[in-house]
């Protein structure tokens, strides 16, 4: 059994270990530019197919919500501020 991206490139085998982890083939953590620490999120689909896609990290999270949120003209939108404005409104 291999591992499958996008429509159908074959990418290589997983084994799962004694302990329930699988290592992922290099070709798809270099794709994906995955390295250690990194946060992954896994959905079982109906069909039981797993689907496994990289996690954004709070940094892309927060430079891709900047321009979504309005503040006085003088006061540039960083990622900080909308932290800030964040643990005013949880």
């Amino acid at each position: 059994m291999g591992v499958y991206m996008g429509m159908g490139n074959y990418m290589g085998k997983v084994e799962i270990d004694d302990r329930g982890r699988l290592t992922l083939p290099s070709k798809i953590r270099e794709k994906l530019f995955i390295k250690s620490g990194d946060k992954l999120s896994i959905k079982v689909n109906k069909d039981n197919s797993i689907l496994i896609r990289k996690s954004p990290t709070k940094d892309q999270i927060f430079k891709h919500l900047v321009g979504c949120i309005t503040t006085p003209a003088e006061e540039k939108v960083t990622p900080e501020v909308i932290k800030s404005i964040w643990k005013q409104n949880p």
